[in-house]
């Protein structure tokens, strides 16, 4: 933690008088003698640099940071880049890989994106299960890794290079929501995933082209796409479709028909 705490530019917040945090009037420190879980819980509001610091409150508190079931790793807790990376290194290096992973937050917007894709995939081998990740990054199929605890991902302001969706379709048998938000989809590509089953794509820019043919889909929502070409075809378990164009999106695309938008959802 030490090492960790090193790289925060912040203050800490934690109070430095002679009563444990936590504690009453009288000195008795209620707090700490939660089990690790409700502890864990309300670890789950700080911010991650604040999470860290609470090993400094007690030796009861020492080594809870390293067995959180989450992470969350945020530019906006650092005005430096370099810090801002060096902290997610030891953060992942330092945290009990015992511990399988809920959920890891990464808001990257002072990373690059070769640092990112490693944060990703160590996530991803950490079993996690809800993986959030924003940021102006440039990610391709080497940002994924296979698994079989991955549920949920969701992507925003991404950019999404070709080969990005392989790994999705064939690599992660329990994926079942994948939302992507502001992204950009590069090249011709193709969700096909056969556990998918919620799919939502809102304000994105398709490049070329995207094809979705995930047939186990129950929910697909396409909100206000931006040029390319979006074509549905075999989602025969579809029951709920929310599609939303917005005219100058489709300006140079000609009509939707043209674009075989509306070919899979029949069943809806």
């Amino acid at each position: 933690a030490a090492v960790l705490l090193d790289e925060m530019s912040a203050p800490t917040s934690i109070p430095c008088g002679s009563k444990s945090a936590g504690g009453n009037g009288n000195g008795v420190d209620r707090l700490s003698s939660l089990s690790d879980d409700l502890l864990h819980h309300v670890m789950s509001f700080l911010p991650m640099p604040e999470v860290v610091r609470t090993s400094l409150l007690s030796p009861r508190w020492r080594f809870l940071w390293c067995s959180t079931p989450f992470i969350c790793i945020d530019g906006e807790d650092f005005v430096d880049q370099c810090k801002l990376e060096k902290f997610g290194d030891r953060l992942l290096l330092l945290r009990d890989g015992t511990i399988s992973l809920d959920e890891a937050r990464i808001h990257a917007y002072r990373a690059d994106s070769a640092t990112c894709s490693a944060w990703i995939r160590h996530a991803i081998m950490h079993k996690v299960r809800l993986l959030h990740i924003s940021g102006f990054l440039r990610l391709d199929s080497t940002a994924m890794f296979p698994s079989r605890h991955l549920k949920i991902i969701r992507l925003q302001s991404v950019t999404l290079k070709h080969g990005l969706f392989r790994p999705l379709n064939y690599d992660c048998p329990v994926l079942e929501h994948l939302e992507l938000e502001l992204c950009s989809v590069c090249g011709h590509e193709e969700i096909s995933s056969s556990s998918l089953k919620v799919l939502d794509i809102s304000h994105c820019l398709i490049i070329s082209s995207l094809l979705i043919c995930a047939r186990n889909l129950t929910h697909i929502s396409i909100l206000h796409p931006y040029a390319g070409a979006i074509v549905t075809r075999d989602l025969s378990s579809l029951v709920t479709a929310l599609i939303n164009l917005r005219s100058k999106s489709f300006h140079h695309m000609g009509t939707v028909m043209d674009h075989h938008l509306l070919d899979g959802l029949p069943h809806a």
